[in-house]
């Protein structure tokens, strides 16, 4: 037994190693992106409607960065604490809509991750039509596609 010691020492240079427990980090981000690509099969949002910090952020950030706007996340060892702000498609529940979120989050971050989900909240921003948000969203594509053009 003491020879094997010797030995260890002598491969280590006499320095000891320190036991350090093994750990998985998931960082707050990678639950970020879970949670809203969870969402996105949830029938009644049309969209996540991030902040005024994410739209500064994602001025000065590339398109993945994007991927986590409206969503906000603190990440523990075992849990995680989720909110969300989306914007729902008129005559479609709300109560429905948070159910099936809750359902989809909660079971795509637990097997992705190993995190117990502890809270979710879910502050609806907007109503919108479906015909209103296409709109909404065509008018913003042809704006940023003159912005594009302009710049060139």
């Amino acid at each position: 037994m003491t020879e094997n010691k010797e030995r260890i020492d002598q491969v280590n240079d006499g320095r000891e190693l320190e036991y350090e427990e093994s750990k998985l980090i998931i960082e707050d981000k990678v639950v970020a992106k879970i949670a809203r690509i969870a969402i996105n099969s949830v029938d009644g949002i049309l969209e996540m409607k991030g902040n005024i910090a994410d739209s500064i952020g994602s001025f000065f950030s590339n398109s993945n960065e994007q991927s986590t706007a409206g969503v906000n996340v603190e990440v523990g060892e075992k849990e995680a604490k989720i909110n969300l702000d989306v914007i729902i498609e008129y005559g479609k529940n709300a109560t429905r809509i948070f159910s099936d979120i809750k359902k989809a989050v909660v079971g795509n971050v637990k097997e992705m991750t190993g995190l117990d989900v502890v809270t979710i909240n879910v502050d609806v921003v907007d109503v919108m039509t479906r015909a209103e948000y296409e709109e909404r969203k065509r008018k913003a594509s042809d704006k940023e596609e003159e912005r594009v053009n302009n710049r060139y």
